[in-house]
Order: structure tokens, then sequence, then C-alpha cells
């Protein structure tokens, strides 16, 4: 796991040493074991490197052995080893062991369709000498992040924002990306915060040359419906699927740990985890003082597994932890669990340099409320959304933090509103039932804001989070099962749950879902954070520049003074975006 950066064309020659060196720096928590850059008056390359595969010949910027190519990589191929043995087979020769030269070698082999053989999560930018063609592209889900500015003469890439602006970008800020924010929590991973910066999508490559990139889509879900199959043979191939999925991500030289919340996913996942290495293997768990949460179901899963069990009890004084993590995001961003995952990766990291994770399975396996909610609606309600809406639109209503018209009332200037919360092949997709929520959730949702959570508070703490579930193989094969196999009118995951079922006992697995975030209604009513929330949303908010301040105030008044718990996720959304606005300095 690294930070990479890139810089193309005449920029090239106008920036000093120190200059990459100060965008090296702003990535140190992503790679704290070596720092290195390389330069020609083309291109410059430069990466901070985690060390995990390969400790001693895996260093980057790393050139390939027989051809003019040098890349800078970010992330992990799994199965490697077997992709290099099939490029041996076409006669490459390697000078390591590492899994960047893999990559280095496919190129060669296969061109910008490379990725096609690449299983993993990666972001990577790949300099030919000979073509003058820099090369990028991020992997199938959106784990590992990869930002770009361009201008006539020049393009700069960096894992993080705050690596381009080190090099003096001036960044302006992209009100219908707030707007977008406003309304998801999140920016949608299609774009970024700034007018100028650009985001490589998830599943996209490009080549930049003479000025002009050209950027296209490699992948994506496709429904190719499995051939029919029983629920027990769809069971039995989920099994073996995940059981590869995880043996897959058990390599590495380093020690490899699993983040266990005591929860479906986790608990498979650490699970299989255990059956590949020859001693305890080391399990990680936060809950929430004075609070309800899972820990003791995550120790019930430890000991039936036999790991070595870590866990943290959160204190609801939170103030100081949320303002770290805040001015770690290059974005607004305010899932209500950043806060525990940043805790939980803090405490993993103190004890290895790679975790497992649960992550993926909800949005596969469909184990969130909304998809069988619409069967447990009053039949007016359904027969009205039958005639005037459908389960996709109201779906999208009820997602949304700030609708569209309050977000026009709390706008200083309304034109900023705007609906591009929705990626393109969910618009194009037909039907507006379960399986566009689904795709919704798999294009926009998972990668926009759980995966970007992770990246950000892991790599907050130079931790490398590797999550089975988002195993392309498997999550083809899950996406295509039919909606019977994965969900019924009362719960989802059902798989999953039976898998599970085979190891912890029925009150385990059948239990009532909590979930990872925070409590954030309750934090937010304490007198601490009710001075803290009425300072940093008050007069002097840098939020009040675009945003209504009269609108603050009646929702402040609202949540406060009428106690009405319904607003408390807007007062948190408008929090976190202060915090960020403080943050940029």
């Amino acid at each position: 796991m690294c930070g990479i950066i890139a810089i193309a064309g005449k920029k090239v020659q106008s920036t000093k040493d120190d200059g990459v060196e100060k965008m090296l720096s702003c990535l140190s928590l992503r790679g704290p074991d070596e720092k290195a850059f390389t330069r020609t008056s083309e291109i410059i390359l430069g990466q901070t490197r985690l060390s995990i595969v390969d400790l001693a010949l895996g260093h980057q910027p790393m050139k390939d052995n027989t051809h003019p190519l040098s890349i800078v990589f970010n992330g992990e191929i799994y199965g490697y080893k077997d992709l290099r043995i099939e490029l041996e087979k076409q006669g490459h020769v390697f000078s390591t062991n590492s899994d960047t030269e893999v990559i280095l070698k496919a190129y060669v082999q296969y061109g910008k369709n490379c990725v096609d053989h690449i299983d993993g999560m990666f972001a990577f930018a790949l300099w030919d000498d000979e073509s003058k063609e820099l090369f990028i592209a991020r992997d199938r889900f959106g784990k590992k992040p990869l930002y770009y500015h361009i201008d006539d003469s020049s393009i700069l890439i960096a894992s993080e924002i705050k690596a381009i602006q080190a090099l003096g970008v001036k960044t302006e800020i992209d009100r219908a990306a707030i707007d977008n924010y406003l309304a998801l929590m999140y920016i949608p991973p299609w774009k970024s915060v700034y007018k100028n910066i650009y985001v490589l999508p998830p599943a996209h490559r490009g080549f930049y040359k003479d000025g002009i990139v050209k950027i296209d889509r490699y992948w994506k879900l496709e429904d190719k419906p499995v051939p029919p199959v029983s629920y027990e043979e769809a069971k039995s191939k989920v099994k073996k699927l995940l059981d590869e999925a995880v043996k897959k991500r058990m390599v590495a030289d380093v020690e490899i740990g699993s983040l266990l919340s005591g929860g479906v996913d986790s608990t498979l996942v650490t699970a299989y985890a255990q059956k590949y290495t020859g001693k305890p293997l080391k399990t990680f768990s936060v809950g929430y003082e004075g609070y309800i949460n899972e820990l003791p179901f995550a120790l019930t899963a430890s000991r039936k597994i036999g790991t070595d069990h870590h866990t943290l009890q959160a204190s609801s004084d939170l103030i100081l932890e949320l303002e770290k993590v805040m001015s770690y995001f290059d974005e607004p961003h305010a899932d209500t669990s950043n806060f525990p995952q940043h805790m939980v990766s803090e405490l993993a990291g103190k004890h290895v340099k790679v975790a497992l994770s649960g992550d993926g399975a909800d949005e596969l396996f469909m184990g969130y409320g909304w998809y069988w909610k619409y069967w447990n609606t009053k039949k007016i309600l359904r027969l009205k959304n039958f005639l005037f809406s459908n389960p996709f639109k109201e779906h999208m209503k009820s997602i949304q933090i700030f609708s569209e018209k309050e977000r026009s009332k709390l706008w200083k200037n309304p034109g900023a509103v705007n609906g591009d919360i929705i990626d393109k092949n969910v618009r194009e997709m037909r039907g507006n039932g379960i399986k566009k929520i689904n795709l919704f959730d798999l294009t926009t949702y998972l990668p926009g804001q759980l995966l970007s959570k992770v990246d950000r508070t892991s790599m907050m703490h130079s931790l490398e989070i590797r999550s089975p579930f988002l195993d392309y193989k498997l999550a083809e094969y899950a996406y295509n099962l039919p909606l019977e196999h994965k969900t019924d009118k009362k719960g989802g995951k059902i798989i999953l749950k039976d898998i599970l079922g085979e190891i912890m006992p029925e009150e385990f697995v059948h239990r009532r879902k909590q979930g990872f975030g925070a409590p954030v209604t309750a934090w937010l009513r304490t007198e601490k954070m009710r001075e803290y929330v009425s300072e940093k949303l008050g007069e002097e908010a840098l939020s009040r520049n675009f945003l209504s301040g009269e609108a603050i105030e009646e929702l402040l008044k609202s949540f406060y003074g009428k106690g009405d718990d319904s607003l408390s996720l807007r007062i948190w959304t408008l929090l976190c975006l202060e915090l960020w606005f403080r943050s940029r300095g």
C-alpha cells in the first residue's frame, strides 16, 4: 500500500525537487516505510511505500528490466503469483518477487487491456518512454483513489488532493459537488469537491499525451443471469468463491489481522481467514462507551473462531478525534461510522500492517432494510407508488439528508442545487425496482461513501484494508443470483447467514442488525457537543459563506430547542462540512 504522484508535460521542467518532496510529504501516512521519486525531462514519478510484499526488492518507482516503462502503484494484486506464471510462459523474465513488476509485464503483454487480467485493489500511473504516454488505471470498485489536475500543458496525479495542492495548484470549490454532499453525506465517486481537480472513477483507465486525457470504462457489473441454480448449489458456489477470495488476501510478507465487529460479514471473513494462518489471527473491535454496541458479540465470535482479540471502548468525548478525521479527509464526508472506523484502524494499526474487513457484503447480498422495505409498507402506499412513483424513486427520496426543496432553502444561491447523484449505468438501467436500488448502492454508495471512508481512515494509521467480499468474481456471481437467494420480505443476506450458521449458533446469526454507525443523536445531545455545535455553526461558520445562516439557525433551534431528533443527521452533515472547511486552512 502506498501513496503515489506523477507529473507529465511542461510542468516537469518547472517543478523542483523540493516541490516533489512537498507532494510526497502529504502522502507520508500512506507509505511511512520508504519515500522515493525519479525524474526525466518528461516525467516525474514518486511514491511513499507501506512495505507489504517483497520487502527487499519491491521498491518504487519501478522500471521494467526490458522495456522503457516505469510505474508507481498503490494497492495489492491478488493472485499475482499465478499471473506471473502465465506471463513467464509468454517469455517474460522477472527481476523481483513483487506484484508491481507483474503490472509492468502485464502492460507489455496486453497494453491497456492489462487491467482485465489484474485482480485486486489498485491505482497506478505507468509511463511509456517510447510512446511518451502516461497510462493510469483504478480498480473495479474504487477501493484506492486517484485524482488529477490538468491544464493545457501538463497533468498532475496523486493519491490525495492535498498532494496536488502542495504544488501550488489553486483549487476552486465546486458548489454543485457540495450540494451533492448535502444530499448524500458524500461526494459522488465520479467527481471531486473542486472544479479543477478530477477523479479517475472506479473501473476506469486513461491515457495522457500531448495535453489530452482520454478515459474509458473497462468493467462494470452486468446482468448475466446464472444458469438455473438451486439455493443449495448457489450457497455452495458462494462458499467456494468466498474461500478463494479470503485465501488470496492472506498472502503478504507481513502479519495480517481482521476487523471483527461481531456481525455476519466480518465474522465470516475472520472464520475463513483463520484457516490460512498457523497461529491465532489478531482481530480488532471498537464499541461505544455507555451505548449499546456489538463488542460482546465480537468477543463471542473471537472465542469460537480462536483469534487473538483486541478491543477499544470509544468515549463519547469525540471532539478531538472528529476534527482529526475531518482534517485528513480531502473532501467533506459525513458517514456516521467515520469516527469508529478511524478508531478501530488506529487500534489495528498498532499491531498489524494489513487487516481484512467485511465491506461489500451488504451491497452484494442485499443486507440493508431498504431492500425489503417496499414489501412491508402499507398496501395504500404500495398502490400509490405503483400509480405515481416506483421503489427506486422513493428510495432516492428517503436516503437524501436534505431534499431538493430543503437544499434550495439552505443555499444562499440556490443555483447550486442539482441532481447529479446517480451513476450513468443506473440511470440507463431498465426497471425501477430492487435491482436498480442495488446497482445504485454498488456504483455510488459503496465507492463514494463506504470505500472512501475505509481508505482514508485506514491510511491515517498506515493500515491496509482488504475486502474479500469485493473480489470481482464473487461480486459478478452474487450480483446475478436470483433475488430470492439473497433477500426475502423479512431480511437480507440469506445465503451468508446460512453459511455462518454452520459456524455460529442461530441466536448469534439471526439477531437484529446494529450496523457500525456512531450514536450520533445521543452524542449531539450531550451538553459539551451542544456547545461545540453552536460555536462551529454559529455566526463565524465558514459554511455561512455559501449557506443561509437563517436556515442553519432554524435547524439548530428545532433540534436543540424543540427536541426534533429527526434532524440529527442534518446537523451532523452540516457540522462535518464546517469542520472540513476549517481544516483547509
